[in-house]
């Protein structure tokens, strides 16, 4: 079922206590409505042994033995981020569209997706800065595109420590990498501690271009990159890690970040090893213990990799 009909449906309905059966054809009795409160609420019929379910945050559950059989109501009880909840549901009904067992395995089936959603659903004030969501948006491109592709998943997620930043952003096994995100009109790249760049060992610089565009361009939205990323991790293990890596860089998901729209330029490259140009530990007197320094793009075009 497309997002968007999920939504239609939602705001459909005026009435508290109200449900619309997401599809006849659906192989599970899944219902979109309003819960007593008028909570946005999915909710499932059938006939399960309830087990104990944990509310978060954001999601208040409630299971009710009704005349023909249970029901579990997964209820959104935030005035914001609607959206977050529509993908939820759009995740629940699509996973279980191809359900071929008994009734009881649909309710851990839907249990079990639930769990690895709840991290999503726990709420952080803090809002990042501009700044912060197109660097967020650039590690997690690389984490989507290069890390994935090239490593074990779990050995990548455990490898990413821009949360932390006196490391380099990945480091696995013996390769590094240091992920920069700019705008289009800027030629110059801040490098903001020793550490980012500071190694015995060659590494690699990688520097994201982006053009931020309007809320209604269809591009790159940090939201939406998340939830991309939760889909292709398979295990909750990886999930586990994803979320408390996104926990620790400040992140929980908040609509706010839908108006930061980019469009993505490209992706360059550049070998760090003996010849690039850089302030080492090294070379500086040892009362000077902090340093940030600015590159220019145009200056280190020869050190860019193929």
């Amino acid at each position: 079922m497309e997002l968007e009909n999920i939504k239609a449906k939602l705001e459909s309905i005026n009435q508290n206590s109200t449900y619309i059966r997401v599809s006849e054809s659906h192989p599970l009795e899944l219902y979109l409505g309003k819960n007593e409160k008028g909570y946005l609420t999915l909710r499932y019929n059938g006939n399960f042994v309830p087990t104990k379910v944990l509310s978060t945050n954001f999601i208040e559950i409630k299971q009710i033995k009704t005349s023909q059989g249970n029901s579990i109501l997964f209820s959104f009880n935030s005035e914001e981020n609607n959206s977050l909840f529509y993908h939820f549901c759009e995740d629940i009904i699509t996973e279980t569209e191809k359900f071929t067992g008994e009734n009881d395995n649909g309710y851990m089936e839907i249990i079990n997706r639930y769990n690895q959603w709840k991290k999503m659903f726990t709420g952080n004030k803090k809002i990042l800065s501009e700044n912060e969501v197109i660097g967020l948006i650039g590690e997690l491109m690389f984490l989507k595109e290069f890390i994935f592709k090239n490593y074990n998943i779990t050995d990548g997620l455990n490898g990413w420590s821009g949360p932390e930043p006196t490391h380099k952003d990945f480091s696995i096994k013996n390769e590094w990498y240091e992920i920069k995100a700019i705008s289009t009109f800027k030629n110059t790249i801040t490098i903001s501690s020793l550490e980012q760049l500071d190694s015995e060992l060659d590494g690699h610089l990688v520097v994201y271009q982006f053009e931020k565009m309007s809320s209604s361009f269809n591009g790159v939205t940090l939201n939406n990159l998340i939830l991309e990323i939760t889909n292709e991790l398979q295990y909750e293990i990886e999930k586990d890690i994803f979320f408390e890596k996104l926990k620790q860089v400040g992140y929980s998901y908040n609509e706010i970040y839908d108006n930061y729209v980019y469009n993505f330029v490209e992706r360059d490259s550049y070998l760090v090893d003996k010849n690039f140009p850089r302030i080492k530990m090294i070379d500086l007197p040892k009362e000077i213990i902090k340093v940030q320094y600015e590159l220019s793009l145009s200056m280190i075009e020869k050190n860019k990799e193929n």
